[in-house]
């Protein structure tokens, strides 16, 4: 009955946003530069998430820990950025403490969340987290303002999903080189919804419509089928991938208590999609069921996800179809600190045209620290944990 009640009201919430027709392939974006590896075949991403920026008291009252806290993140993220020279930033996820900022500044904090990239010049992208919606401020209106203001560097869109809680799905494409027409690898961003509920003066209703915990399922499954089919039926081929959406998916509950290096500080288990009250839904299935299709058997290079603060490990085995899943760690000095996230650090992928190239593609990816060290460094692919698949 629980279960019914939900599929009734997501489906009535669930619709895509009309901006491209069914037979277009979404990411080909006319009269923007196309994103291009270096010279030497090589093209780096760096991915911060759990910034919350524009904390507050609980009493609602601005906290002097916020600035302080927002300045520091700031400075790690231009201490990451210089270290590792990306070619390209996401941001995945808990942008801001949504319940803690006001209607009329929560924008203001998305400059500060892209200050020392834009400062950079460096394309980037975002996901959104279940802080980021709130009642002062949603997924939709955080996209549309980076899209005004950022239209230069963003490649932030929304193709599908439910207005306005869970819009922000889309694909970016990355070729060797500007003249090519076929893509060497794939970006592919999801918007895992959810709501934290609460204003900048105190707590406040979660809407039914906000009240998911996982990727649409409605459209965004389609769209997956939809778009990798047409890459199939244009390019003849689906490129390699990577993914990334705020809050993990379920599978990662699996592979929390297995041996892989990085922190084990904050095990996902529920905090994963499908979960509704702590009772488990299968509503993020068709999500999860649409990435294996794609994947063909090695195609989905990794899944990266922040939400839990205390990890930064990647796995993979065979309850994940071989996927490897991530996550970012703690990249910001809002938000609740574990043990061995004291240190903020992004995730780092370095991808490469050789690399990619192989039968089963490959990718590095590491820990990126702000006092510059790096550390859990790992080749994802089909030799990583062999033990397990």
């Amino acid at each position: 009955m629980i279960l019914g009640a939900l599929l009734l009201a997501s489906s009535v919430t669930a619709f895509p946003l009309a901006r491209s027709s069914p037979d277009t392939l979404a990411g080909i974006i006319h009269g923007k530069p196309k994103l291009t590896f270096d010279h030497d075949g090589n093209f780096k991403v760096v991915s911060f998430s759990d910034m919350h920026f524009g904390e507050r008291n609980g009493d609602g009252t601005f906290a002097e820990f916020g600035p302080l806290n927002d300045a520091m993140t700031q400075k790690v993220h231009g201490t990451i950025l210089d270290n590792e020279k990306p070619n390209y930033v996401v941001f995945n996820g808990d942008m801001m403490t949504g319940e803690n900022v006001f209607a009329f500044n929560a924008t203001g904090y998305l400059d500060q969340v892209f200050a020392p990239t834009v400062a950079r010049k460096l394309p980037f992208s975002s996901t959104h987290g279940n802080h980021d919606n709130a009642n002062n401020i949603n997924h939709q209106e955080e996209i549309e303002y980076e899209q005004r203001n950022y239209a230069s560097l963003s490649h932030t869109r929304s193709d599908v999903g439910p207005k306005p809680y869970g819009c922000g799905n889309y694909w970016v494409p990355v070729y060797a080189k500007a003249a090519d027409v076929v893509p060497a690898t794939i970006l592919w961003f999801f918007d895992s919804r959810s709501f934290v509920s609460g204003t900048g003066n105190g707590p406040g209703p979660v809407p039914e419509a906000a009240n998911f915990y996982w990727v649409d399922e409605n459209s965004v499954p389609q769209y997956i089928k939809q778009q990798s089919g047409l890459m199939a039926a244009t390019w003849g081929k689906v490129p390699p991938a990577l993914v990334f959406v705020h809050i993990p998916v379920q599978k990662a509950d699996t592979l929390a208590p297995l041996p892989s290096v990085g922190d084990h500080d904050d095990e996902p288990d529920p905090a994963t999609q499908g979960f509704l009250n702590n009772t488990y839904t299968r509503l993020d299935l068709p999500f999860w069921d649409a990435l294996v299709a794609m994947d063909g058997g090695g195609n989905v290079l990794a899944v990266t996800s922040g939400h839990d603060h205390g990890e930064s490990w990647c796995a993979r085995a065979k309850v994940s179809s071989g996927i490897p899943i991530c996550f970012n760690g703690h990249s910001g000095y809002g938000g609740y600190v574990t043990t061995h996230s004291v240190v903020r650090n992004a995730r780092v992928f370095a991808l490469n045209l050789r690399d990619l190239a192989q039968r089963v593609p490959t990718v590095r990816t590491w820990n990126s620290y702000e006092n510059s060290t790096i550390n859990d460094e790992v080749v994802l692919g089909p030799d990583y944990m062999p033990q397990f698949n």
